[in-house]
């Protein structure tokens, strides 16, 4: 086998390596996903062989990769999984996370359990501060505070002196 040969062999059994591990298959299992034989399976693993073009579409639909990123040396993902799996409002909010750092996010993530996921959801993303009034509150006017401890002995020391 040429260099140039062993060296995409063994980029297309490491990629696919990966994608078996990352889906719990062994050869076994990927044999009977993918309808390439046991023994082709195991001399693509071993670098020993590399599949033709009908084989290598199998084994990548049956690991759910594209064909491009399984053949493709130098594609170090594929690239139809390379886009976002979250909303954009699931990004966004994941966006700020990162921004505010650990803590807040916790704090956050508290707040969100408290009033719900809908809801804080929707305050997150309004980006609007929200005051609760309490309509049960006994609302009573504020007393001023009496005079200081201090302030009244002196008031009756000078008083005492006059």
């Amino acid at each position: 086998m040429k260099s140039k040969d062993r060296s995409f062999t063994q980029k297309l059994k490491d990629k696919l390596l990966t994608e078996m591990a990352r889906q719990g298959l062994n050869g076994q299992r990927l044999a009977q996903r993918s309808k390439v034989s046991d023994s082709e399976i195991s001399r693509i693993l071993s670098g020993q062989s590399t599949p033709g073009l009908e084989n290598a579409f199998r084994l990548a639909r049956s690991v759910g990769v594209s064909l491009d990123y399984l053949a493709d040396d130098v594609l170090e993902s594929d690239p139809l999984k390379a886009t976002d799996p979250l909303s954009p409002d699931e990004r966004r909010v994941l966006d700020l996370a990162q921004q505010i750092g650990l803590p807040r996010a916790l704090l956050l993530l508290e707040n969100i359990r408290y009033v719900g996921f809908e809801l804080a959801m929707q305050r997150l993303l309004m980006a609007k501060p929200v005051v609760e009034v309490d309509h049960d509150y006994d609302a009573r006017p504020l007393v001023p505070p009496g005079p200081p401890a201090n302030l009244g002995v002196m008031q009756a020391s000078r008083s005492n002196t006059a």
